[in-house]
């Protein structure tokens, strides 16, 4: 429900029903009322004239009295009161007159007789009438006041029920027809968007917005040429930071070329005394030489050159492959690393690339694992989401990575905290790039400290077949 689609469609749509049934009450009620305004014309228009004629009559040949007489007893079956008055304007009847008879007086002063006058409103009726004896008089003739709601307006309502609801159901309809369009209207070009900022956040800086989104007449329009715009400048940024990396890294190499060659000649002509300096010059050399390694390889991969030979593969022979070299390499703390294959995974990718990430997470795990422990190493088929993937655990059993660092793991030349798992050697490169080179095949990786001590690094891959035949 926090949708904006369907925020939108709700809203629209109870706003257009709440309009609707509005307009359609207001106008049954209108309909009602003038209706109702008719029928009283209809039904007391004769009333007003006969006894407006009879209480002339009995007040010109029996006296006010016999008149008062008169209108007490039909007041006593009808609710309606009765006002005469003479050419002075004086009530004839002697009767207490309300005001807002009064204001009717100046009104109906040059009313011409035998013409009934209604006033709707005040549920006032009134006449001029000449008696037997010639005598003009003003009959007027009150009424109570009209319920708030007419009988039609409730005939209306429960006589004409089904056809109501039909037509209620017909505006709900159609509401819900146009509001959907509305909310599809709007909130399509924002997935578009959305969607494109889904692929430039995996690494897709090339996506761009679907031409039906820039090609509108509309702010959204403006937005997607925006966002394009946005896209081009951080594809040229990080483009342009990918070439100085690669370009710097390989301009290194001819100076360390040449320092490895005057290295080995500075060994033949020097003392003994002056071997452990040159050593040591070596072995700075060879850590320079492997941090430039790996930022060309990192390079590489971002750029995605290696991607243009993909083939299809078994994922559990080259992890079994990786396995082997690192049970092979751990040896030599009295460790082991263990591999343990569910179903055959066929994945397409660039198996050089791939082995060299899952390498770096092995030999990662290889060196945090505690002495005389193992590595262990898992490869299975799993759907998720609908689609099938294969999962790759690597767990060691060292002493894990504050939550904090849990967070950088993955970005390059991060650092864990000094005593957690440091690694002197390590320039925070190789699970950076084993990240980047799943992220580039589709894939994911992820980090966790197990319950019970140790890391557990997840590599995730899309299948392409599994057992054989395709997903």
């Amino acid at each position: 429900m926090n949708s904006l689609f369907f925020k939108i469609f709700l809203w629209f749509w109870l706003s257009i029903v709440v309009v609707t049934a509005t307009l359609v009450t207001s106008a049954a009620l209108i309909r009602s009322r003038s209706a109702e305004d008719e029928r009283w014309r209809q039904r007391y228009g004769l009333t007003l004239e006969l006894r407006s004629h009879h209480e002339a009559e009995l007040v010109d040949q029996q006296g006010a009295d016999a008149a008062a007489k008169y209108i007490e007893a039909l007041e006593q079956r009808d609710p309606m009161l009765d006002y005469m008055f003479d050419e002075s304007g004086r009530e004839v009847l002697g009767r207490a007159v309300p005001s807002e008879v009064v204001r009717m007086l100046s009104s109906l002063s040059d009313a011409p007789p035998a013409k009934p006058y209604f006033f709707n409103h005040e549920r006032v009726m009134a006449e001029r009438v000449v008696g037997p004896g010639g005598r003009p008089y003003l009959f007027i003739l009150t009424f109570p006041p009209r319920p708030l709601v007419p009988h039609s307006m409730i005939d209306f309502l429960f006589q004409d029920l089904t056809q109501s609801i039909l037509r209620l159901i017909a505006v709900l309809v159609t509401a819900a027809i146009f509001c959907l369009w509305l909310a599809r209207h709007f909130t399509k070009p924002i997935s578009k968007l959305r969607l494109a900022a889904r692929e430039i956040a995996g690494g897709h800086l090339e996506a761009r917005v679907d031409p039906s989104v820039v090609t509108r007449r509309d702010e959204l329009a403006e937005l997607g040429r925006d966002f394009d715009r946005m896209a081009e400048r951080l594809n040229a940024l990080v483009s342009a930071h990918r070439q100085l990396l690669a370009d710097v890294s390989h301009e290194l190499r001819s100076p360390l070329t040449r320092l490895n060659l005057a290295l080995g000649l500075a060994r033949q002509r020097t003392s003994p005394e002056a071997l452990e300096h040159l050593n040591r010059i070596e072995l700075e050399t060879d850590r320079l030489n492997k941090l430039i390694g790996q930022l060309l390889n990192l390079a590489r991969i971002e750029s995605g050159v290696d991607l243009q030979g993909k083939k299809a593969f078994d994922l559990g022979v080259l992890v079994q492959e990786v396995a082997s070299d690192g049970d092979y390499e751990a040896r030599n703390r009295n460790c082991s690393v263990k591999f343990e294959q569910g179903f055959p995974c066929i994945i397409e990718g660039a198996p050089e690339i791939l082995r060299g990430a899952i390498e770096n997470v092995v030999r990662n795990a290889v060196r945090h694992t505690n002495d005389g422990t193992s590595v262990d190493i898992s490869l299975d088929c799993e759907t998720e989401r609908g689609f099938p993937f294969a999962n790759i655990r690597v767990r060691d059993h060292g002493t894990g990575i504050a939550d904090e660092d849990l967070v950088h793991l993955f970005t390059p030349f991060h650092r864990v905290a000094e005593g957690v798992r440091r690694d002197p050697a390590g320039a925070g490169l190789g699970l950076a790039i084993a990240e980047r080179a799943f992220r580039l095949h589709g894939g994911n990786v992820t980090a966790a400290n197990a319950p019970d001590g140790g890391l557990v690094v997840t590599l995730e891959l899309p299948v392409l077949t599994r057992n054989g035949s395709s997903e």
